[in-house]
């Protein structure tokens, strides 16, 4: 490009620009940020169009009035499209024509109309618990553009592939506790019905947190638990740094693990087993069968332990016979947490971690009636997953080291 179009060019730039800034002058304080945004998208516009031009002089084989034998077609003027970005909308951006070829813009494809981030932030409003009504509600404030609940549905499909790529990604930390646990959700098929999704959480020796997997299960059963231990393990999951598995006592679940990590030691939720306790129990004595069964778990020792049950046991062998045998069966695995350091007991002692996640998945559900389909649920569990890794990202638990 000559000295001459170069300062015509830039001429018309800088008219653009002065236009924009002379009406800030003596505006309104409410409409300032709203001036301000506009000379943003102007700036980002005349950026995208330059990029774009460099594009197409290195299609052509030439700049803007250059003359040279290495050229390869001609300018054939402009058009004109809009382009919707987490700016805003960019509206008449130019792109060149070429007189003999088809020209193709890779920042600007052409059939793309918005910036693939945008899906994604969409996509992370929704799981964050709007509903697609509230989300096509604030996305004209936010973007300047309205989403309808149609296309906020097709940008939670675009997530599929990184769905397949997190789902068989390396397991590349050295997980040394892993806690398993379902939850229930509501799916529709030919009716509405509960399907357990299987999830899996470790931990590392520094207190590094991770959700590693989930699978939909249909029942929560020894079939379904063994597809995710085997998955976990075709990942990397290594049954020589593993020391303990951390479950809430599903019968199908502990059949699993028998036959996919017979070697590993087993911790039944404290949690689980007490409320287990108190349903076999009289409810007029519910409370106090409770809370002394606590003083079990909640002993400073092992031998401590062993001593409160057998006092627990003499107390209520006649009141709650049921309730005795509920936990004696289970008591090397209620107690198995106390083989490891002390100031960890609180985190491996129950499946407190992995329930919070569900919780929060939880909540997101309670702004829809149902899944209208497994892939949306796989969908939108992928992404709440991705959620919960972001927020343990750097957070560890303190009392590990």
């Amino acid at each position: 490009m000559d000295i001459v179009a170069q300062k015509k060019v830039k001429g018309q730039e800088e008219e653009r620009f002065q236009s924009i800034q002379d009406s800030l002058q003596d505006i309104e304080p409410e409409k300032f940020w709203e001036e301000l945004g506009e000379i943003i998208r102007e700036g980002i516009r005349i950026a995208l169009e330059k990029a774009i031009h460099y594009e197409f002089s290195q299609f052509i084989g030439a700049l803007e009035y250059e003359r040279t034998p290495n050229r390869k077609d001609h300018r054939n003027g402009y058009r004109k499209r809009d382009f919707e970005t987490i700016y805003g909308v960019l509206e008449n951006i130019k792109i060149p024509r070429a007189r003999c070829s088809s020209f193709t813009s890779r920042i600007i494809p052409r059939f793309k109309r918005r910036e693939r981030k945008i899906g994604h932030l969409i996509s992370r409003i929704f799981l964050l618990g709007l509903s697609t009504r509230d989300v096509k509600k604030i996305s004209k404030h936010i973007y300047g553009k309205t989403y309808s609940p149609g296309l906020v549905s097709r940008f939670n499909k675009e997530l599929g592939e990184a769905l397949t790529l997190w789902q068989e990604r390396p397991i590349e930390k050295e997980i040394t506790y892993l806690y398993l646990d379902a939850v229930n959700l509501p799916i529709r098929r030919d009716k509405t019905s509960k399907e357990a999704l299987l999830c899996a959480v470790g931990v590392t020796d520094t207190g590094e947190k991770e959700f590693l997997d989930f699978m939909l299960g249909g029942k929560e059963c020894q079939i379904s638990w063994e597809k995710l231990l085997l998955r976990l393990k075709r990942r990397g999951l290594s049954e020589e740094k593993l020391k303990l598995v951390i479950v809430d006592g599903n019968p199908g679940l502990l059949a699993a693990l028998r036959t996919s990590l017979p070697t590993i030691p087993v911790q039944r939720c404290t949690v689980h087993k007490l409320r287990n306790i108190s349903n076999h129990c009289p409810r007029a004595i519910q409370a106090s069968v409770v809370a002394d069964a606590k003083r079990i778990i909640y002993a400073t020792s092992k031998k401590e332990a062993l001593e409160e049950f057998k006092a627990w046991k003499e107390r209520y062998k006649n009141l709650a016979p049921k309730a005795i045998a509920c936990l004696e069966k289970d008591l090397d695995d209620v107690l198995r947490f106390m083989d490891f350091r002390y100031k960890i007991w609180v985190s491996i002692r129950t499946t407190n971690i992995i329930e919070r996640v569900f919780r929060e998945f939880r909540r997101r559900i309670n702004t829809m009636d149902t899944f209208p389909t497994e892939e949306s649920c796989i969908r939108i569990m992928f992404s709440l997953a991705q959620l919960v890794n972001e927020s343990w990202e750097g957070k560890p638990f303190r009392h590990f080291k």
